[in-house]
């Protein structure tokens, strides 16, 4: 088995790059090791970083919410119908890091998991959703459709 503390660390090298780090991160009634936020003209991401001893169904369903009812209102959004003027585009990337074996189950829900917004007809440009899961004991990842361009990078960092 790798050291999931390790791969946190690589990771937070990676983010504090062009991130800005929060450690530890309060979003409702879950913390995560890690927050990274980014912003350049009118492009942004939010990555939120949470290591765990199995990844569980609750765990995605629980992110899954998180970015309908917190994340994509009120970080992105701001309150407002629509984002602010001349944004671009929002990815919301949940990084999870699972010590033990992934279910099939969850890798799954993890492939099929999709989250797309757009606003005005894309006049305000759009939210995207990205999950990547590290499985520890295998050495795995597994990544939603949307997170296909991290790969390279993720399997670098693992």
């Amino acid at each position: 088995m790798r050291n999931p503390r390790d791969l946190l660390r690589r990771l937070m090298i990676y983010y504090a790059r062009d991130y800005e780090l929060l450690c530890p991160y309060q979003l409702g009634d879950t913390i995560y090791d890690v927050y990274a936020a980014y912003s350049h003209y009118h492009c942004f991401e939010h990555a939120f970083i949470r290591s765990t001893l199995t990844l569980s169904r609750t765990d995605l369903e629980h992110f899954t919410e998180q970015i309908t009812t917190l994340i994509e209102p009120y970080m992105i959004r701001e309150g407002r119908p629509s984002p602010p003027k001349n944004h671009m585009y929002t990815y919301v990337t949940g990084i999870f890091i699972s010590e033990q074996k992934i279910p099939d189950e969850i890798c799954r829900m993890i492939r099929r998991f999709r989250y797309y917004k757009s606003y005005g007809y894309y006049k305000n440009g759009y939210c995207q959703a990205r999950i990547a899961a590290f499985d520890m004991e295998t050495g795995s990842l597994t990544i939603n459709p949307a997170a296909k361009e991290l790969l390279l990078e993720y399997h670098g960092i693992l």
